[in-house]
């Protein structure tokens, strides 16, 4: 598989960022959908593929430790990015220990976010 193929889901409830995420990634030619929550999110995984997941962990609803506990369940396969401006040692501990594949620490820059991206997504494309 090529990039052109990979299908990114990213989960914010700030949508101006998620916004900033997928006009930046798309330059790249990843597939990019949007959700707004953690319920928005595994509503697009019951009816698509999606190959990587980034989310933010702070959201109303469902956050993305419990969309991370979901995915793991229900799609094994499918590698988690959480990203957090809070408290991010703490928060990464967690992401790790609940299985997250990456983890990116806010304010990050966008090719980091990339570079994660691609890293967790290497044995596929290889």
């Amino acid at each position: 598989t090529s990039l052109q193929d990979l299908h990114v889901l990213i989960v914010d409830d700030s949508s101006d960022l998620a916004r900033v995420i997928a006009d930046f990634l798309s330059m790249f030619e990843y597939q990019v959908t949007l959700a707004g929550d953690g319920l928005e999110a595994l509503a697009i995984l019951e009816t698509q593929a999606v190959d990587v997941v980034v989310s933010d962990i702070h959201m109303p609803r469902f956050d993305g430790f419990q969309l991370l506990g979901e995915v793991r369940e229900h799609h094994p396969a499918t590698p988690v990015i959480l990203i957090t401006g809070f408290s991010v040692g703490e928060a990464q501990k967690m992401a790790f220990e609940r299985g997250a594949s990456a983890f990116v620490g806010k304010p990050f820059h966008l090719k980091e976010l990339k570079d994660v991206i691609d890293e967790v997504l290497k044995p596929r494309s290889a």
